[in-house]
């Protein structure tokens, strides 16, 4: 007698784990080589929760957790700062932008805790991702080495995926999800797979300082102190501990002395600061971004319990440049190049205060805080809020987001 087999009992269980799996490698695949791939990759998540599960029983799930609610208040400030935001179709952008926020959290409330060999899969292809994606970044630049290396003395850099900032610090966790596989012995298939990953360790360590992107790198060193810290006060080591520690500050001043890309770039940074500290930011590159904070504080200040809402920062923004800075390029009209910022002038104190609730919540509710390449995740987002609104973009929202929902996945009990 033959048996009707449903889709539905096809994708459930293992099955269902399978193709989260591979809806999370396209978009990895996505944050390097397509934005169309990125938000199919996010979008068939969600679809595959709702068609190939219970969706009663996901939703329960969802509205139990007060984690994956948490995170949904990333969307939730946007969409309320449409009450106040003049500009409606500016508004209805950044909700667009915002929805992975609902639909991903709904989307793992469905999952299971993944297999361990699942997640190394998941670690293992996001690395080889990088790893191809890079090598093809530094092959275009030695191919043009001396014009490329030139453009670092006059504010440029080397060509990169979308944007440099976000592709070099998915780089860098890349660096810490190969030092995490190192360090516990983690294997797909044989314990050869240990000089591979020593190799893409060194490759990922050294193409950071070439590519010379200071965010990154600024997240390199602060990840790799705070490993360090964690192995001293594991080890009891000081005497080796104060050892890696002077190490750890002589390889950057040994890389801007070695490396001509990322000694260019300090070399510019030295005169756009100088042209800044004499009143000129026209096509500078630092000085522009700390005009942007500088005006983005100005506005919060007006606004200073609710912000001006999500669809009015870039008129607000615009404004500003016209009536302060008159000669100002229109290209040099920037949002905030800071996370805080950008919520703080969009939302107010007390939208920030949201905001920063929704983004440590579910670190310390979840418990993924004892997860050390967690830690690292965390660290490497909020050392980038500093100089750069991450979140208020597609790649960066998918990248946080998409490795914070497995981490939670993986404290679960099974």
């Amino acid at each position: 007698m033959s048996k009707e087999i449903s889709w539905r009992k096809i994708f459930t269980g293992e099955n269902l784990q399978w193709l989260i799996v591979i809806c999370c490698l396209l978009l990895f695949t996505g944050f390097v080589c397509s934005r169309a791939l990125a938000s199919i990759g996010m979008i068939s998540m969600l679809i595959a929760a709702l068609l190939f599960s219970n969706p009663w029983s996901t939703l329960k799930n969802y509205f139990q957790r007060k984690d994956l609610l948490a995170i949904s208040l990333f969307f939730w400030l946007v969409f309320v700062s449409g009450f106040y935001s003049e500009d409606k179709a500016g508004w209805t952008n950044w909700v667009r932008i915002k929805l992975p926020y609902l639909a991903l959290p709904m989307a793992f409330a469905a999952l299971k805790k993944l297999e361990e060999k699942k997640f190394l899969l998941l670690l293992y292809g996001y690395i080889v991702i990088l790893f191809i994606a890079t090598t093809t970044v530094l092959a275009r630049y030695f191919l043009n080495y001396e014009t490329i290396t030139e453009s670092f003395s006059l504010g440029g850099g080397i060509p990169m995926p979308y944007s440099r900032i976000r592709f070099t610090l998915m780089l860098a966790f890349s660096f810490f999800c190969t030092a995490y596989l190192y360090e516990n012995g983690k294997q797909l298939f044989s314990n050869n797979e240990k000089w591979f990953q020593v190799f893409l360790l060194v490759f990922s360590f050294v193409a950071l300082h070439i590519l010379s992107v200071r965010s990154s790198l600024l997240a390199l060193y602060i990840g790799l102190f705070f490993l360090l810290c964690r192995y001293i006060f594991q080890k009891r080591n000081f005497a080796k501990g104060i050892l890696f520690l002077i190490l750890l500050f002589a390889i950057p001043y040994t890389a801007q002395q070695t490396i001509p890309s990322l000694k260019n770039k300090l070399s510019y940074m030295r005169y756009d600061n100088g042209e800044f500290s004499s009143g000129n930011i026209n096509n500078l590159s630092d000085g522009m971004r700390l005009t942007s904070i500088k005006a983005g504080l100005e506005i919060a200040k007006k606004n200073l319990w609710f912000g001006v809402g999500a669809g009015d920062i870039r008129n607000e923004m615009e404004s500003f440049y016209k009536e302060q800075y008159p000669t100002l390029e229109a290209n040099d009209f920037k949002l905030p190049h800071s996370q805080l910022v950008w919520v703080l002038a969009s939302f107010g104190v007390i939208g920030l205060a949201v905001f920063l609730f929704a983004f440590f919540f579910p670190f310390f509710k979840s418990g993924i805080f004892r997860n050390s390449l967690a830690v690292i995740l965390y660290l490497i987002i909020f050392s980038s809020f500093l100089t750069e609104a991450t979140l208020e973009e597609q790649m960066g929202t998918g990248f946080y987001l998409t490795f914070l929902l497995l981490f939670i996945n993986q404290s679960q009990k099974e």
